[in-house]
């Protein structure tokens, strides 16, 4: 099922697995001829590169020869055509070559694409950055023990997203279920986007071209939805409405302009003291920007370009407009991206886009002084931003929501390519249930994962795993979670095939303890019991996953507190599965009239080494190990009742690989 040494014959009631990576090389195949394809492209452009830098280096020679003797010398005036000429070259060559080195970064970025994807389907994508730790809530009903956030996580396997929206949108899908209709839109979305491999590569790469990483929408759609402080009969500015001094601005500038080009047009001896004129009109529009300012500066500095840079998500907006897709829930995300008048959200950005581009003009220093106090350049720039943000800001929420959703969707879908062998579930409402063939962990690397069947149909159906150390227990219950927090996502499982009801994943597996809070390890154990309980007690379909339940007391009270939890959990109907080593538990299939099944695992010892199967059988283990695992590393000790015994002779420890691969 999970880690360690795997039998050179499986047993004959295993579910078959392809070869190690077999599945995987189908899709490590085309990933390679694209990868190929690009880096011919790149050592192409490279070449070319080489070739601009000698050219522009010659034209700036040759540029630099000839307008030194146009200038200086007495030469004929064809040089000096000649020079104009060599100029021009090179800065053609100059604006070629920027473009060249662009197209170089966009191949270099669809490389990296394809090599990050390659190592996913390895299974080596651990050190990703995108651990998406910040979604994590240290209490959450299962996150945390099913590995949904953090290091080697599945938030790390599946995230493509570009933009801080996509990365909260699959957070938010895996954090918590879906109902069966939206499950049911989002695995049609995902099989469609699953085949539009161009278009989930270009969002990538524009996302990643934009530098659109990891940024949050929440200062864009808190800036749009705020109220204008322009505009409206209730804005004012320095005490005064501000549609007054709007007005007077509107008349002043240019009144002062035309008085200062008067005596460029009128003799100044005809103006007498009128040329001077201009000086009132100018006096009173820089006591309405001195009125104006503060209620201007906030509309400039929220909508900077350096503060917010607001123009990243245009190029991503653009590009699922321009995608065709079939399925519903992909075109009503897309008829989302229309604005005010059916203007396209792109479109819209790219208006904002040109108004943050001329407010931008206030870091310009000398210019944007001189531009502000004779044009009020800033009064009008953040107008120009107000009237944008009253036509299209209402819609900024529903356009950074469907990039989100398509970027979340996309992820799964990149997921879905590159596992082609696994089922999208059939997830629908009626009786509690999870009947899965062929489970497996999706975190799992393929060469070393086991599967299994898994069947827990009906309300209060339930599992009671037993088994010895490292022999999958725990990660059979991880997988059951893992698996059904992905279908309630709407993205394929780890599985031939799975059914399953809408359900609420309740986990006690990883109990930590507090030492800042007083919190024992024990009491923080009981504390994740009442939530199952809780949930289960409020009628919620639980689907509960208990790892060696209540280990942190004695043999006695175990027992009895463990059967009064699952025989409470059953009687309300959920449905789970419980790990424990405790043989004594397995009276629970007798007690709740075969609503408890017991299942285990256990190890095979071969030549006296131990080795696992990693597969689910009927009934209670039969044998322990941890003597034998105690010996194994090295505490080769007097293990007889008595102490009398002498040591029996320790087996051989296994390879490196095979501790290093020991399981929970």
């Amino acid at each position: 099922m999970a880690y360690g040494q795997r039998p050179v014959e499986p047993p004959p009631n295993a579910v078959a697995q392809p070869p190690p990576d077999a599945v995987a090389q189908r899709v490590l195949s085309a990933y390679d001829e694209r990868l190929a394809v690009l880096r011919a492209e790149a050592g192409a452009l490279d070449r070319r590169s080489r070739t601009f830098s000698l050219l522009r280096g010659v034209s700036f020679v040759a540029a630099a020869v000839a307008g030194g003797y146009a200038l200086f010398g007495d030469v004929p005036r064809w040089v000096a055509y000649a020079a104009g000429a060599v100029t021009a070259v090179f800065l053609g060559l100059l604006v070629a070559h920027a473009r060249l080195v662009t197209r170089m970064t966009e191949v270099d970025q669809r490389i990296g694409l394809y090599v990050r994807g390659k190592r996913r389907v390895a299974g080596d994508f651990a050190d990703f950055p995108e651990r998406g730790e910040r979604f994590a809530a240290p209490d959450h009903d299962y996150a945390g023990d099913l590995d949904v956030f953090g290091q080697a996580s599945l938030f790390q396997l599946l995230d493509v997203a570009q933009t801080g929206e996509g990365e909260a949108t699959l957070a938010a899908w895996l954090n918590e279920p879906s109902p069966a209709p939206a499950v049911a839109a989002r695995q049609e979305a995902v099989r469609e986007l699953a085949g539009l491999g161009a278009f989930r590569e270009d969002l990538a790469v524009v996302g990643l071209q934009a530098g659109a990483r990891g940024r949050e929408a929440g200062p864009l759609i808190a800036w749009a939805e705020a109220p204008p402080a322009l505009l409206g009969a209730e804005a004012r500015a320095g005490g005064l409405p501000a549609s007054a001094l709007l007005t007077a601005a509107k008349v002043l500038v240019p009144l002062t302009l035309a008085l200062l080009a008067a005596p460029q047009i009128v003799p100044g001896e005809q103006l007498g003291l009128l040329r001077h004129a201009w000086l009132l009109p100018f006096a009173a529009q820089l006591l309405v920007l001195l009125l104006l300012r503060p209620a201007i500066e906030p509309i400039l500095a929220a909508a900077s370009s350096r503060e917010a840079p607001f123009a990243r998500y245009r190029p991503l907006l653009a590009r699922i407009e321009q995608q065709a897709f079939s399925s519903a829930l992909l075109n009503e995300l897309k008829a989302e991206l229309a604005g005010p008048s059916g203007a396209l959200a792109s479109r819209e950005m790219t208006a904002l886009e040109t108004r943050v581009g001329y407010s931008d003009l206030r870091h310009s220093g000398l210019i944007h002084i001189i531009a502000d106090l004779f044009l009020l350049w800033d009064v009008w720039c953040a107008l120009a931003l107000e009237r944008w943000k009253l036509r299209a800001g209402r819609h900024v929420k529903a356009w950074m929501r469907t990039l989100g959703h398509v970027e979340a969707l996309a992820s799964l879908a990149t997921f879905a390519h590159e596992n082609p062998d696994y089922a999208y579930p059939e997830v629908s409402v009626g009786e509690p249930r999870f009947a899965a063939t062929g489970l497996g962990h999706p975190l799992l690397p393929r060469g070393r994962r086991v599967t299994n069947d898994v069947s827990l149909e009906g309300a209060g159906a339930a599992l009671l795993v037993t088994g010895s150390n490292m022999s999958g227990k725990s990660t059979l219950l991880r997988a059951i979670g893992v698996n059904a927090v992905l279908a309630l996502a709407g993205a394929p499982v780890c599985a031939s095939s799975l059914s399953l009801s809408p359900v609420r994943v309740r986990t006690s597996m990883r109990i930590k303890d507090s030492l800042e809070q007083g919190v024992s390890h024990f009491y923080a154990e009981l504390t994740r019991l009442k939530r199952v309980v809780d949930g289960a007690d409020r009628g919620e379909p639980v689907l509960f996953l208990l790892d060696e339940i209540l280990h942190g007391t004695n043999a006695r009270e175990r027992q009895i507190g463990a059967r009064a939890v699952v025989r409470h959990l059953v009687e309300r109907g959920a449905i789970g599965a419980v790990s424990s080593h405790d043989m004594g538990l397995s009276v629970l299939e007798q007690e709740t009239a075969g609503r408890v099944r017991n299942m285990h695992f256990e190890e095979l010892v071969v030549d006296d080494r131990m080795t696992f199967d990693y597969t689910l059988k009927p009934g209670v283990v039969t044998s322990a190990n941890a003597l034998r695992l105690m010996k194994i590393v090295g505490i080769d000790l007097d293990f007889s009742e008595g102490g009398s015994a002498p040591a029996a002779a320790a087996s051989p420890p296994p390879p490196a690989s095979e501790r290093a691969a020991a399981p929970e």
